[in-house]
């Protein structure tokens, strides 16, 4: 049984909390906040046992054997690093870190310490994913692909509105592109528009666009418009059309390829929104089990795929940016 501790008491929580107990194998042990009411509370309403004020103070338990870190993206790296440090392996919540630089920091960590990292993209691990990439082929060579995810606008103390971390990209926009990444490849061109906070300089819509040999893709993320979350891939024989990649509301999952309509309902998989929460928990844990190195489905390295997930994210922020700056100049 691996024994987990949470940090970070956050508005994911009840996610991951609902995560956990939908998985097997696993005990959720503890949960820490920077704040010792804010860590009780979560530990009642969660039946969690243990509940610590300050971070340290879990790490600090010798019967958790990982850490689902739950913090702000600005807190990702030095606290990840920190539980690898304390000999925890870690699934820390998406993006790994606002930065390139960050991210190689904390998977350097990972070796130096012999523990596993990863990044928490729960919706690859929902079943309808791995079947979409099965059938993709139905609609022969992919030549575009649109995706994208808009949000309700977060409050003003939100930290996805954080100078440095937050923004519509890093929050929502690296499922585009990852999933983009995961049907496509690896871009070879990428350039993107944004409009920002006018206090904080966060992108609040992004549009990005990404080219590929033989292939473009573009995608939206934003705060200010209202819900959507549909991907479209196009292909020389036809289209798949995947109405929520992301976290399917209903079960089974639908996706459609072509004129068919293809409903995800594998047996043995519990019929819940939260159940791709679950999923990546048990895969974590049993990498931990085995000593296997964490994995995306269908079969991609889970880090590999992170370091160049963080790449492209870094591309299109600086070429959103360097958008605005040439607006300004010309």
């Amino acid at each position: 049984m691996i024994r987990w501790g949470i940090l970070g008491t956050g508005a994911i929580l009840p996610k991951i909390a609902g995560g956990f107990r939908l998985a097997h194998n696993v005990f959720l042990q503890a949960i820490a906040s920077h704040r010792s009411d804010r860590a009780q509370a979560a530990a009642s309403q969660w039946h969690i046992p243990r509940a610590y004020a300050g971070y340290d103070a879990l790490l600090a338990d010798a019967e958790i054997d990982a850490v689902f870190n739950a913090l702000p993206n600005h807190l990702h790296c030095e606290w990840t690093i920190r539980a690898l440090k304390a000999g925890r392996h870690v699934l820390c919540e998406k993006p790994l870190a606002p930065t390139v630089g960050e991210v190689e920091r904390m998977f350097a960590a990972a070796h130096r310490c012999r523990r596993w990292l990863m990044e928490g993209f729960m919706y690859r691990f929902h079943p309808q994913i791995a079947e979409a990439k099965r059938r993709v082929s139905d609609i022969g060579q992919i030549t575009h692909i649109r995706a994208q995810y808009h949000g309700s606008m977060p409050a003003a103390d939100n930290p996805r509105l954080r100078p440095g971390s937050g923004g519509a990209l890093l929050d929502l926009g690296c499922y585009c592109v990852n999933l983009i990444r995961l049907f496509a490849g690896e871009p070879t061109a990428v350039t993107a528009t944004a409009h920002f906070h006018p206090v904080n300089d966060v992108d609040l819509t992004l549009t990005g666009q990404l080219e590929f040999v033989g292939a473009s893709a573009e995608f939206t993320c934003s705060f200010e418009r209202p819900g959507a979350y549909a991907v479209e891939l196009t292909g020389t024989n036809g289209r798949l059309i995947i109405p929520h990649p992301w976290r399917p509301p209903a079960w089974p999952a639908e996706f459609t390829v072509g004129t068919e309509t293809v409903r995800v309902n594998p047996p043995g998989v519990t019929a819940d929104p939260l159940v791709p929460f679950a999923l990546e928990i048990e895969h974590f844990s049993d990498c931990i089990r085995q000593g296997r190195p964490p994995q995306f489905p269908p079969s991609t390295d889970a880090e590999q795929d992170s370091r160049a997930n963080a790449r492209v994210l870094a591309q299109l922020t600086a070429a959103a940016r360097s958008f605005v700056v040439r607006n300004r100049n010309g």
